[in-house]
Order: structure tokens, then sequence, then C-alpha cells
């Protein structure tokens, strides 16, 4: 069975190419038991026009279709582009497991995946393959030729990863990406994040399907993943892109003893600041890691607390970002503006525990309502969305369609590209200055220009 992967990832700020996990494990288990596949990577500008030769080349038995909820439209347009499809479709992701009936909204799809697919789509190919009805695997919704959907039960979550094989990296021509991405190579130990903010996806994916949510991988599987990436690819770093690296301790305790035995690369994480103190980052930086990545989301308490379901003190979080920093670990912090009530006077209170933390590097982007989270159903009741428009609800975190009088579209673009400027002008003013030319409406086009010296502008700057 030849099984044909389309993975739009159109319009990215910044210009790095991504590696999309879900795929390569999709792809790595189809591999596993004798089929054959083939990415389509559609980057940088809408262009359906190489999708239509690598159909007639390659001419596929599956078209499996992967999206995230800003790169839905994209899905529907090639349907429309370059219909029919010659081959069985199925879409999968994020955004078809919360908003599944997006299945009726495109026109010569027959399918959808809701939650872990590696298994339906397995036995999807292998139905396929041998001429069988794939109307009753679990997992999928199917339409049938009356214009009807078959809505399976799903089953509940894997709960032995070391079942799986590793990741399909070759699939997406893995170098090209790590170099991209200043010489890292990224990995994914776990499954799930514990906790239920209310503008993230997880909360929503884990009532899914049933079973435990978060999982790790064995300490041994994850080294011998490293082993096998590293022996392949040349790399100066590794990012554990987990949700929460550090959400087990014994895992982190074990990890980090057996990783400094065998590895002197640096690595990065993210974490929650509530599972980070002066001990656990002891552990960390002596095992190479040179970086971690912490939510802080909104600088206001009671914010956090009533509207995104954080409930952490601003101490609590600035003993966090100060333990890294003790331990001679850098960081950077992630935030967002324009959540729905929230105002310019709560955005400055973001501003403000930045600006008190001073973080060595600092992310913002635009809230976006992905479908099935608490807060896009805040934005549907209070109006702040079109209901009928779904589509219209995505910018690519740097613009948003939602509609606030008491935090208008022009303020908060202004708040977008002022605040890492805000954070760092008193403190570090070169870096402010950067900053301030990276958000401004000019600096995509600017960050493209200087993507040769990127690694030495980032050293100059962040100090990694």
């Amino acid at each position: 069975m030849k099984v044909l992967f389309v993975y739009p990832d159109i319009g990215v700020r910044g210009g790095a190419r991504s590696y999309q996990f879900g795929i390569g494990m999709l792809s790595a288990v189809l591999k596993a038991h004798g089929h054959d596949t083939r990415l389509h990577y559609m980057f940088g500008a809408y262009d359906p026009a190489p999708l239509k030769r690598t159909l007639a080349a390659y001419r596929p038995d599956l078209i499996a279709f992967s999206a995230v909820s800003p790169q839905f439209r994209f899905v529907k347009q090639i349907f429309k582009d370059l219909r029919p499809l010659p081959a069985f479709t199925v879409l999968g992701g994020h955004h078809t497991t919360l908003a599944p009936e997006c299945l009726e909204s495109i026109e010569g799809l027959d399918a959808i995946c809701i939650g872990e697919g590696e298994y339906p789509l397995l036995e999807l190919a292998e139905a396929l393959q041998r001429g069988q009805d794939p109307r009753a695997i679990r997992n999928l919704w199917v339409k049938t030729r009356d214009r009807g959907i078959v809505k399976n039960p799903t089953r509940p979550f894997m709960d032995d990863l070391d079942a799986l094989p590793f990741p399909d990296r070759e699939l997406f021509d893995y170098q090209p990406i790590i170099n991209s991405d200043f010489h890292t190579a990224l990995f994914m130990f776990s499954r799930g994040c514990p906790y239920d903010c209310t503008f993230c996806s997880n909360h929503a994916l884990r009532t899914r399907q049933e079973g435990k949510y978060v999982r790790f991988r064995s300490v041994a599987s994850c080294l011998e993943e490293i082993r096998e990436v590293m022996g392949r690819y040349a790399l100066h770093a590794l990012y554990f892109n987990d949700d929460c690296f550090t959400a087990r301790r014994d895992f982190v305790d074990a990890f980090c003893a057996r990783y400094k035995q065998e590895f002197s690369l640096p690595f990065a994480i993210n974490a929650r600041p509530e599972t980070l103190n002066d001990d656990v980052c002891r552990v960390l930086k002596d095992a190479g890691c040179h970086r971690v990545s912490i939510g802080i989301e909104s600088g206001s308490e009671s914010f956090r607390r009533e509207v995104l379901g954080r409930r952490q003190s601003n101490d609590r979080i600035a003993e966090a970002f100060a333990a890294c920093r003790r331990a001679g670990i850098r960081t950077k912090s992630f935030n967002i503006v324009g959540f729905p009530h929230e105002t310019p006077a709560i955005f400055q209170e973001t501003v403000n525990l930045n600006a008190r933390i001073q973080p060595d590097s600092v992310i913002i982007g635009i809230f976006e309502p992905y479908p099935g989270t608490k807060l896009a159903e805040v934005c549907l009741q209070e109006g702040f969305i079109p209901r009928d428009q779904p589509d219209t609800w995505f910018m690519g975190r740097m613009d948003t369609i939602l509609t606030m009088p008491k935090f208008p579209r022009q303020e908060i673009l202004r708040c977008f590209r002022s605040f890492a400027y805000q954070v760092y002008r008193q403190h570090a003013p070169l870096k402010a200055l950067f900053y301030k030319i990276y958000y401004s409406p000019a600096g995509e086009r600017l960050i493209r220009a200087l993507a040769p010296v990127k690694d030495v502008l980032r050293r100059m700057v962040m100090g990694v």
C-alpha cells in the first residue's frame, strides 16, 4: 500500500521548517508493517501545483492529511483546487479530534481520525489493501455512499509507548530541518500534559479517549533514539519538546543520570514553574541542560487563575526563573496577548512580570480560539468570534479575529509588537532594539534576509 502524507505548514513566521512528530510516528508504524510512505510538505506560500505533480508521479493508494486548526483552511482549499483526489482520503490531527464535524465541510474527504492515529491508520491501509470495508475502524468517522457518516467509538490511549517504533525522520529530509533550527534535533519522550489550561487543547484531548493521558517512555528507549539520531545526522544540540519534561521527577532524575554518562551535547526543555526548584535545576544543569522554556502566558495572578486555569503566584513563577539562573541555565518565557476578557491593563501585568524576571529570551503570540477548548467556548458565548465562520478564527498568532470593545484589534497588535521591547528596554537595550525590529511589521522580511547569519545574531542577543 502506497500512502502519501500531505502536511500543510503555510505562512509560518521565521522561515524555519518543522518536523511533525505525529506524521513521523504514523509513517514509522506503516513502514514497520511493510507499507510504502511518502511526504508532500507544503511550506511557504500556498501552491497546489507541486502536490498535483506528486500525486501524478507517486500514484498513492491512500492520501493522509494532517493539519492543526490554523492550517485547516488550506486543506479545504486543496480539495477544491485538486478535486477529485485520486485515492481514499483521511484527515487527522488535533483539529479533527476536537472538531470532528469538519468532515461534513469538505467535499471529497472520505474520513477523519479522532485521537491517536497510529493503529487506526494502519488498519485503514490494510483494509483498503485487502479490499475490505473500512467503516468499522475505531477512531475513524467515515462517509458513506448515501452521504451519511459512520461515527465509530475511539479506542483507549496507547499505554506502552515503548512498543512503538521511533518516529520516521527520513520522511521529512530531516537534516535541512535541523540546520534551519540552529542545528538542533527535536525529540518527544512523552504524550499528554497533566495540566488543564483553558486555552490549550490538552484538557479537551484527554476526554476523547479512555485510559491514561500522560505517559512517558522508558529512559532506555529515549536514550536509544538519541543514539540513532546522533549516528545519522549532524547536530549541535537537542530539544526535548515534551509539553512538560519535568512533569515526573523520577523520570527527570533517571534520564539525567544516564544521559550525562553517554552524551555531551547540550539540550533544552519545556517546563512548568511549579516543577522547578534549585534541586531539579541542578540535576538538569549537571546533565547538560542549557535552556528551559517556561510558560508565563499572563502576568496577572487573578486572570491566570480565573480565566486561564493556571494556579501559580507571580512569586512562584519568578522563583522558577531564579532557580534556573542560579543553576546556570538560560530561560525563555512564553506569553500570549489578546485573551477573551483581557484588557490593556491586564496585559501590562504580563509586561511587568517579564521585566521583573528578565528571561534570557521571550516569545509572544496572539491568542487563537482552538475548537473544543474552554476559551473558544467563551469567545462564542460572548460573541467575540463569528459562530458561522470558523475558518476565519486563525491568524497565525500574529493577528486576531476577536472583537472585544475593551481590547480592540489595533491595541492588541500594538501590545504584541511592543511587548519584548518594553520588557528589555531598561536592562538590555540592545536586546530590546532587536526585538523591536523583530516584531515590527517589516520584521518578517528582515528575518528572512538575515537567515544566513541568524546563528550569530542569536548568540549576540540571547547568549545561546
